[in-house]
């Protein structure tokens, strides 16, 4: 069931200029983009900041019955990675029109299989309503068969330093394919902490994880994407 809300951080209500989406994966907690949100209501200041989880949130969830919800998500997963369109994007993607009324921007943003919602939603937008003002980020997320269209040109696709497996799955084009040719407009690796390895570096590109570069400078990685983010679709 997917779940939304829209955070009490947020620097707008209505007829806001910008509106800020982030769409979550699989097994994450209803806080997991507290930080980053955080740092997109310090940089925007006129947006309305909605948190989108496609697949529900794992909140509440035992840890006995962490495996129970991963074997329910993954099927769910599989079958939006495998079809351009689903019901899953077209009902994200009701709940993006229901809070882009006036809106100049609107910034998707998806960690995980959230981002290839995230992608599909925006294009079904452009197609079915004309919706021109959507930039899509997809940070840690599986690659997945893209069209060679202009719409790719807003779409942002952000990895890390680090090897993340759920990167490495998938690609973007088909092979013997002449309609699965595409690729994202940006592709760009940063750096977050290092310190992390494995599904803890996949869980935090969005937490505020303190640490220090080979320079004595300090990072943490929500600050450092939204950063990125912004310096990117102002």
């Amino acid at each position: 069931m997917i779940e939304t809300f829209v955070s009490s951080q947020s620097t707008c209500s209505t007829t806001c200029s910008t509106v800020v989406f982030f769409f979550a994966g699989i097994l994450t907690y209803r806080d997991n983009f507290e930080a980053a949100v955080s740092e997109v209501a310090r940089k925007y200041r006129n947006a309305k900041i909605v948190v989108i989880f496609p697949y529900g949130t794992a909140s509440g969830t035992t840890r006995a019955s962490l495996m129970s919800l991963l074997a329910k998500q993954l099927p769910q997963v599989s079958y939006d990675l495998a079809r351009d369109q689903t019901r899953r994007v077209a009902d994200v993607s009701r709940i993006i029109r229901e809070h882009a009324e006036g809106a100049e921007q609107l910034i998707l943003i998806g960690h995980s299989a959230g981002g290839v919602i995230a992608y599909r939603a925006g294009l079904y937008l452009e197609e079915k309503y004309g919706f021109q003002q959507i930039r899509v980020f997809a940070v840690g997320c599986p690659k997945f068969f893209l069209k060679d269209i202009p719409y790719n040109d807003r779409f942002t696709y952000i990895t890390g330093q680090n090897p993340d497996k759920i990167t490495r799955i998938g690609s973007w084009h088909k092979p013997g394919s002449r309609v699965y040719r595409g690729k994202p407009g940006r592709e760009i690796q940063m750096e977050f902490n290092p310190d992390h390895q494995g599904w803890r570096f996949h869980a935090s590109y969005f937490l505020r994880s303190a640490w220090t570069d080979a320079n004595e400078v300090f990072h943490n990685n929500a600050e450092d994407l939204i950063n990125k983010i912004h310096e990117l679709c102002p």
